[in-house]
C-alpha cells in the first residue's frame, strides 16, 4: 500500500517503538497516527479525525506542543511509554523533513519537574544464584543506589518502600512486584565507569543494565548520576513496606497523601532535597549508635542556638533544588531562569557556612569547613547570567552586556532603531499636524505609522511619502521608506541576538557542567544542614526530649506521646503514657476496650524508635532505649484480593515473616492476633505466637488482644507483662480514660463501644440480654491454657456431666426454636442438616472456650473431646427430629383443608399408588437423616396431589 512521504516516514520510525506512543512532532503539534490515534484519543479524551495518507484516510489526533506536557503525564500515569519524535532539520525545498526519536519517557524515567518533593526512581534487577541483584535512581536528582536481596518479597518491599515506577528485568526473569515492568536482553559486554567502583560482579550488571537503559532511552549524558551507593541492609532498621505503611511514617493510611504521616509532622525543611532527604531518613533509621549520637549533637546544638539557627534558616529559604539543577544541566535541559536561581542559591553557601562554623559541635563545624562555597562559578554565572533572564531564550535577556561585544552591539542597535522609532513618531505627528498618529507593530504586517480616519482629512498620504498597508474600520495603516529601513535593522538586530545568546547559553551550559560532581555535594551537604533545622524546631516547638541509648535491652519512656496524634488533639486533652520493658520482660499484653487506645499506644513506641535511631529528640518527658535492629508491625485488618489472599492469611503471612525475620534485637508489635478465624483456634494461635516470641526470639513485643484467657499467661509463664488501656461506666455510659495501667482489663466494654458507634437500639438492648444470659450460663468459668506444661485445653471435669447436659438442654431447645420456624405447612418443609450442624459446632466453641481448670487438673484432647460431643449431640438431634417430623405429620393429617392431598390409598389398583406403596416400604426411617425423610415425603405429596388433581 503507497503512502505518502511522512506517512513512511512515520511508519519507519513507529517500526522501532512498537511499545510506545510515538509523538509525532508536526509543526507545532505532536501527531499520533493509525492505532496510537484511536487508543490515544480514548485515554487523552481528545477528537479522532483522519488525514489523507495517499492510498486511505488514516486515524489522527494530536496535541498541542506547547501544552504536551499534561497528555504525557495522562500517559506515562497510566503505565504507557512515549516516544518523542522531534524534526532535526530545517524545510527545505521539496525534501522532507528529518524527524528521529529523541527521547523514550517511561514511567521511570519521566522528569516530572512538579512534584519537587518526590522521588521518581527507576529500577533494574538481576536474579542470579538465588540472590536478586538490585539497582535504582533517580535520574531527576543523580541519586543512585544498589544492594543484595534475599528473595522476591525483600525486592517487593525495596519497591514499594521507595516508590519505584519501573524496574527493568532481563528477559526471561520471572518477577512478581507492583511496579511496570520491562524486559531488556542481557548484555555482558556493557560495561560503565560509574560502575567501576562496584566490586560485586552481579550487582555491577544491574547497575550496568541500569544505566544502559537509561542511555538509550533519553538520549543524554547521564554524567550526572552520582556514583552508586552500595548500601547493606544491616546498617539500617529493617522495616518491610508494611510496617512504614501501618505506622503512616511517610504516607497516611487513608488515601496514600503525605498529610497525617510522621513525615508532616516532623517536615519543618526549608528546601525540596531538605525534603525527599528526611523522607529517606525516616524510612532508613540507623543502627549505627555512633552515627546516631553524632546527629543529636547537631540537632542540640542547633537546638541551643535559637537565632543563630533562624539565620540558617533564612538562607536555606534562598536555596533552590540543585540536585535537579545540576541533572538539568547534564542533561542540556536548563533553562536561563534556572542558571538564574543556581546564582542565587551560591550567593547563600559562604553565608550558611560562615553561620556554622560560629556553633559549638564539633560535628557541625566539620560539615561546614568541607563545604565547597562554589565562589569560580558563582562569579561566572554573575558575569553572564542577566538578571530578568526568562524561562526560554526566545524570552530574550538570557546574557548579561558586557560579556560579549558582539552581542553588546547588536543589543545597542535594537535599542537605538526603538528609539529611532519614538523619534519617527514625533516627527510625523509634526509633519502631519495629526496628534493622535502612532509608529506600531505586529507580526504580520510589522511596523507601521497608524493614522485614524478623522486625520486623514487634513493629510495627503501619497504627498507625504506613505504607502498604504492596512485598512481598518477607524484608521488606516502605510510605510514609508524610512520606517521599512529602521524595521530591517531592528529585525535583523532581533534575529542575531536571538541567534548569538542561543549560541552563547549552550557555552555557558558547557561550562557549568564540568562543576556538576561539586555541585551534587553541596547540595547533600545542604539537605543534611535543612533536615537538621528542621529536627531541631520540631524538638523546640513539641517539647521533644533528646532520647538516650542503652546495651541492657531496656525500654523505659516517659509521658510518652504519639507524634501524630497529638498534633491532632487540644494539648490539654492529650493523655501520655509511659512504656517500660525491663529484662525480666520482652513481652507488654494489652488489653482494653475498642478505640481505647491500644493500636495508638503500640504505634507511639514505634514511631518514637524511628525518631530516636535517625537522631532525632522524641515526643517524651524522658526516653531510654536499647537499639533495635528491626521493626515488624501486624496491625488492623487487610486483604490482598489480587493475589487471592484473605484477611486472615495475609495476617498470618506477615506473622511468619515477622517470627522468622526477627531477632533478640528487634521490635513486634501485633494488634489482635488470631481475630480472623475461630475462637478456638485464635486463642491457640495467639498463645503459641507469644509463647514462640517469649522462648525462642526474646524480643521486645507489644502484644494486643481480646482474648482475655490470654492474660492468665502472666501467671505461668515468665517474661510476659499484663497491661491495659483503662476506661470506665457513668450513668450506663461508657468514658475512655486512654491511659495505661498494670494488669489485664475486667471487661471489654464491646457493647458500649456499638453503642458509641450508633448500631439500632434493638441490637444494643438484645446483645445485652444475650450477653446476660452468656455470664450467667458460664458464672464462675474460666479459662486457663497451659502450653508449656500440656499443649492441651484443659477442663473442669468436677462437674461436666451435669454441664453437658446443660449443654444439650440448651441446644435441644435452640434447635426446637429454630426448626418450628422453619415449618412451612402448605408448602415445602425445608431443614437445612448442615446449618444446624454448624450452629452445633459454634455452641460447643462458645461454651467450652471458656472453661478454666480449679481442682483437678485433666488432661483432654481438645480435637477428640469435640468429637465425641458432636457425636452423641448429633445422635440426639436426630432422635428429636424424627420424633418432631412425625408429629408434624400427623398434625398435618388432622387438617381438613390438606386432607385430600395427604390422604393415601394403598389398598387401591392404581398402579401410581401400588408404585408409591412399594417404595414407602423400602425406605428404612431409622436410618436416613431428616433431610432425606423430608424430601422424600414432600416428593410423595407432590405425586398424590397431581392424581387428586
Amino acid at each position: 500500500m503507497k503512502y505518502t512521504p511522512m506517512i513512511e516516514q512515520y511508519l519507519k520510525i513507529k517500526k522501532d517503538y512498537q511499545d510506545a506512543f510515538v509523538f509525532y512532532r508536526l509543526g507545532d503539534f505532536y501527531e499520533m497516527f493509525f492505532e496510537d490515534a484511536t487508543r490515544a484519543s480514548k485515554i487523552l479524551e481528545i477528537t479522532l479525525t483522519a488525514r489523507d495518507g495517499g492510498a486511505e484516510k488514516i486515524p489522527m489526533c494530536g496535541v498541542p506542543f506547547h501544552s504536551s506536557s499534561a497528555y504525557i503525564d495522562t500517559l506515562v500515569n497510566n503505565g504507557y511509554k512515549v516516544a518523542i519524535c522531534e524534526q532535526v532539520s530545517e524545510p527545505g525545498q521539496g525534501k522532507i523533513v528529518e524527524r528521529k526519536v529523541v527521547q523514550v519517557i517511561t514511567p521511570g524515567t519521566y522528569m516530572n519537574y512538579k512534584n519537587y518533593d518526590e522521588n521518581n526512581y527507576l529500577g533494574s534487577a538481576y536474579v542470579k544464584d538465588n540472590n536478586i541483584y538490585f539497582a535504582f535512581c533517580d535520574i531527576m536528582t543523580g541519586d543512585s543506589r544498589c544492594t543484595v536481596l534475599k528473595n522476591m518479597t525483600d525486592l517487593q518491599d525495596e519497591v514499594l518502600k521507595n516508590n519505584i515506577k519501573e524496574v527493568i528485568s532481563i528477559k526471561d526473569q520471572e518477577l512478581d512486584i507492583s511496579a511496570y515492568i520491562t524486559e531488556v536482553e542481557l548484555n555482558n559486554d556493557i560495561t560503565k565507569e560509574k560502575t567501576s567502583n562496584i566490586t560485586d560482579s552481579n550487582l555491577r550488571i544491574a547497575c550496568d543494565v541500569l544505566l544502559d537503559y537509561i542511555e538509550k532511552t533519553q538520549n543524554k549524558d547521564i554524567s550526572s548520576l552520582k556514583d552508586f551507593e552500595v548500601y547493606f541492609k544491616d546498617k539500617f532498621v529493617y522495616m518491610t513496606n508494611y510496617s512504614l505503611k501501618n505506622l503512616e511514617v511517610t504516607q497516611n493510611m487513608a488515601n496514600g497523601g503525605k498529610k497525617g504521616s510522621l513525615l508532616s509532622i516532623v517536615d519543618k525543611t526549608s528546601t525540596a532535597a531538605g525534603s525527599r532527604k528526611l523522607k529517606k531518613w525516616l524510612e532508613n533509621p540507623l543502627l549505627d549508635l555512633k552515627e546516631i549520637k553524632k546527629r543529636q549533637e547537631i540537632v542540640e546544638d542547633f537546638t541551643k542556638h535559637y537565632f543563630e539557627k533562624a539565620d540558617v534558616k533564612t538562607s536555606l529559604k534562598e536555596v533552590y533544588d540543585l540536585e535537579r539543577i545540576s541533572t538539568k544541566v547534564s542533561y542540556n535541559i536548563v533553562s536561563p531562569k534556572e542558571l538564574l536561581n543556581l546564582k542565587k542559591t551560591l550567593a547563600q553557601i559562604p553565608e550558611i557556612k560562615k553561620l556554622l562554623l560560629g556553633f559549638e559541635s564539633n560535628k557541625l563545624k566539620d560539615i561546614a569547613e568541607n563545604i565547597d562555597e562554589l565562589t569560580d562559578l558563582y562569579d561566572y554565572l554573575e558575569e553572564t547570567i542577566h538578571e530578568e533572564a526568562g524561562q526560554t531564550v526566545k524570552d530574550g535577556n538570557v546574557i548579561k552586556l558586557g560579556f560579549n561585544e558582539e552581542l553588546d552591539s547588536y543589543k545597542n542597535a535594537s535599542k537605538n532603531g526603538n528609539r529611532i522609532l519614538l523619534e519617527i513618531e514625533e516627527r510625523e505627528k509634526e509633519r502631519t499636524g495629526v496628534k493622535n498618529l502612532k509608529v506600531g507593530y505586529n507580526k504580520i504586517f510589522g511596523y507601521f505609522i497608524e493614522v485614524s480616519k478623522v486625520g486623514l482629512k487634513t493629510i495627503d498620504p501619497t504627498e507625504l511619502g506613505y504607502h498604504r498597508k492596512q485598512t481598518l474600520s477607524n484608521c488606516e495603516r502605510f510605510v514609508s521608506e524610512e520606517l521599512k529601513k529602521v524595521e530591517e535593522h531592528i529585525v535583523n538586530s532581533k534575529t542575531k541576538i536571538e541567534e548569538l545568546e542561543l549560541q552563547l547559553f549552550q557555552e555557558v551550559k558547557t561550562k557549568i557542567h564540568n562543576y556538576i560532581v561539586r555541585l551534587q555535594r553541596v547540595a547533600n551537604t545542604l539537605s543534611d544542614i535543612d533536615v537538621f533545622v528542621s529536627l531541631s524546631d520540631v524538638a523546640e516547638e513539641y517539647g521533644y526530649v533528646k532520647p538516650e541509648f542503652n546495651d541492657n535491652n531496656i525500654i523505659d519512656i516517659v509521658d510518652g506521646r504519639h507524634p501524630i496524634v497529638e498534633r491532632n488533639v487540644s494539648a490539654d486533652s492529650y493523655i501520655s503514657n509511659d512504656c517500660k520493658v525491663d529484662k525480666d520482660n520482652n513481652i507488654l499484653l494489652i488489653t482494653g476496650p475498642n478505640m481505647s487506645g491500644k493500636s495508638t499506644y503500640m504505634r507511639q513506641l514505634a514511631l518514637i524508635v524511628i525518631l530516636a535511631q535517625i537522631g532525632s529528640f522524641v515526643p517524651a518527658t524522658s526516653a531510654n532505649l536499647p537499639i533495635f535492629d528491626k521493626i515488624f508491625t501486624r496491625i488492623g485488618a487487610s486483604d490482598d484480593l489480587a493475589g487471592g489472599k484473605s484477611t486472615f492469611m495475609v495476617e498470618m503471612i506477615e506473622a511468619k515473616n515477622a517470627l522468622v525475620e526477627s531477632t533478640a534485637n528487634s521490635l513486634l508489635i501485633f494488634d489482635e492476633i488470631g481475630r480472623g478465624t475461630s475462637t478456638y483456634d485464635g486463642i491457640a494461635l495467639a498463645q503459641s505466637i507469644l509463647e514462640y516470641i517469649n522462648n525462642t526470639i526474646k524480643c521486645k513485643t507489644l502484644f494486643s488482644t481480646h482474648y482475655h484467657e490470654l492474660t492468665k499467661l502472666e501467671n505461668i509463664t515468665q517474661g510476659i507483662k499484663n497491661i491495659h488501656v483503662s476506661a470506665k461506666e457513668d450513668h450506663g455510659k461508657l468514658i475512655f480514660l486512654y491511659k495505661i495501667n498494670e494488669g489485664p482489663i475486667e471487661k471489654s466494654y464491646g457493647i458500649h463501644v456499638a453503642q458509641l458507634a450508633h448500631l439500632p437500639e434493638d441490637v444494643i438492648v438484645g446483645a445485652n440480654k444475650i450477653l446476660r444470659e452468656l455470664e450467667s450460663g458460664n458464672k464462675g468459668s474460666e479459662d486457663l491454657v497451659d502450653n508449656a506444661r500440656y499443649n492441651k485445653v484443659l477442663l473442669n471435669e468436677t462437674s461436666s456431666q451435669e454441664s453437658e447436659e446443660k449443654l444439650r438442654e440448651k441446644i435441644r431447645q435452640e434447635l426446637e426454636k429454630e426448626y418450628s420456624s422453619k415449618v412451612v405447612r402448605e408448602g415445602v418443609v425445608k431443614i437445612d442438616e448442615e446449618a444446624l450442624r454448624a450452629q452445633l459446632r459454634q455452641e460447643l466453641e462458645k461454651e467450652f472456650s471458656s472453661r478454666v481448670v480449679k481442682e483437678d487438673v485433666v488432661k483432654v484432647d481438645e480435637e477428640f473431646l469435640r468429637q465425641q460431643l458432636r457425636q452423641e449431640l448429633e445422635k440426639e438431634l436426630k432422635e428429636e427430629l424424627e420424633k418432631t417430623i412425625r408429629k408434624q405429620l400427623k398434625a398435618e393429617e388432622k387438617s381438613e383443608k390438606n386432607y385430600a392431598k395427604l390422604q393415601l390409598d394403598f389398598d387401591g389398583d392404581n398402579e401410581k399408588f401400588d408404585e408409591i406403596k412399594k417404595q414407602l416400604e423400602s425406605v428404612n426411617f431409622l436410618e436416613t437423616t431428616p433431610m432425606q425423610a423430608f424430601n422424600l415425603l414432600y416428593e410423595l405429596q407432590r405425586k398424590i396431589s397431581e392424581d387428586v388433581k
